[in-house]
């Protein structure tokens, strides 16, 4: 009993943290094990899930920033007792970290599971408004720059240098470039974006309608053999 319990913090937010995401019928669509438990064991996880896909309280389940074999654990365990599937994993994803790619896009792939990425434009890194040093006002890294330091490293700015004259030479703005180069990966199910302004969302949501050439993603690549994943 009080490993169940301790397994109900796993679920916790259905219906609270994730009230935004309840339809009229107070159902989740789609609910992520946001880190796993070494100390809840995976399959009384998945069991406490199915006893709430069981009651209509969520339909799909997902994980976020797993590794590959947590990913590929949670799938045998579903398959061999007959629980839910996973059917998504959302992890960090951009030309400034593309580690996705090492482990986890096969699995994605090839068992149907969906990256949902976050983090596409790198905390804005990868808009441009951060380069040569500027911090815009009221901007995440001038308000908040001491706790996000992932996107400051020494390559990571270099290679954020080299992203953005691929931009320019091809006449395509940065972010949507940025971001359009995610929703091309075949193990993309979706990219998640974040806007301050709406003149930002509509920038973001533009970048559907971009092409890259295949002359663009060449670039982008080598850029990505010279600096690899310079801010995982």
């Amino acid at each position: 009993m009080i490993s169940y319990l301790l397994a109900m913090f796993v679920v916790s937010a259905v219906g609270i943290s994730y009230g935004y995401m309840l339809n009229d019928d107070d159902s989740n669509d789609w609910f992520p094990i946001l880190e796993e438990s070494d100390f809840i064991d995976l399959k009384l996880q998945l069991e406490v899930l199915s006893d709430n896909v069981k009651k209509g309280k969520i339909r799909y389940i997902g994980l976020s920033n797993e590794t590959p074999w947590g990913l590929m654990k949670f799938l045998s365990l579903a398959e061999q007792f007959n629980l839910p599937r996973i059917v998504s994993e959302q992890n960090p994803y951009s030309l400034l970290n593309r580690s996705y790619e090492v482990g986890l896009a096969e699995i994605s792939i090839r068992d149907k599971i969906g990256c949902l990425a976050y983090s596409p434009l790198a905390s804005g890194y990868l808009t441009g408004k951060y380069r040569n040093g500027v911090l815009p006002e009221n901007s995440r890294m001038k308000l908040f720059g001491d706790k996000f330091v992932r996107y400051k490293t020494k390559n990571g700015q270099l290679a954020v240098e080299k992203y953005h004259e691929i931009a320019n030479k091809h006449e395509l703005n940065f972010a949507q470039m940025s971001l359009k180069f995610c929703e091309l990966q075949p193990f993309i199910t979706s990219v998640i974006i974040g806007a301050t302004t709406m003149d930002q969302l509509k920038t973001d949501i533009e970048s559907v309608n971009m092409n890259l050439t295949n002359e663009v993603l060449d670039e982008i690549n080598e850029i990505q053999k010279i600096y690899p994943n310079p801010c995982p």
